[in-house]
């Protein structure tokens, strides 16, 4: 895992979590909010973040989420690239750690829209059964260049 997250930090941020997607009063739903941003240093954390999370993830998973840190640019060589990419790939991550993973490749290689390169290769100009390695020469090669401009009439 990314980081050592306590486990009665963990309880927490589950029972928040729980509160809010069965509360209905607006002012409590607020508070809780607060709450849950404050024990997690997010102010980018939202309430409807919680609500009916159950149809997408587990709630395990999004504590986790809400629990990790927002990755920073360290210039990850591309060993390490390549690294993060194939457990991606390969499912080796929990929910929350391939949501915080893709957010480093993100940050790292300067691609918006990086989850297209793994999950979608034909968007990105590949074939769409492309495999892993194919993946990661695309990604190591397309990183950091400019955006292309689209030209209207």
């Amino acid at each position: 895992m990314v980081t050592d997250v306590s486990d009665e930090k963990l309880k927490q941020v589950r029972e928040i979590i729980e509160k809010i997607a069965n509360s209905r009063d607006e002012a409590e739903i607020k508070e809780l909010e607060a709450g849950l941003r404050g024990i997690t240093g997010r102010a980018d954390i939202s309430a409807s973040d919680c609500f009916e999370y159950w149809s997408y993830t587990g709630l395990t998973d999004l504590a986790m989420t809400f629990l990790l840190p927002e990755p920073v640019k360290k210039g990850l060589d591309d060993d390490r690239l390549a690294e993060i990419i194939e457990n991606i790939w390969f499912a080796r991550y929990s929910c929350s750690e391939t949501h915080y993973q893709l957010k480093v490749l993100k940050i790292e290689t300067g691609l918006s829209n990086i989850s297209d390169y793994i999950y979608y290769p034909d968007t990105v100009g590949l074939d769409p059964d492309a495999g892993v390695w194919t993946i990661i020469e695309k990604i190591l090669e397309d990183r950091n260049k400019p955006p292309i401009a689209l030209t209207g009439d």
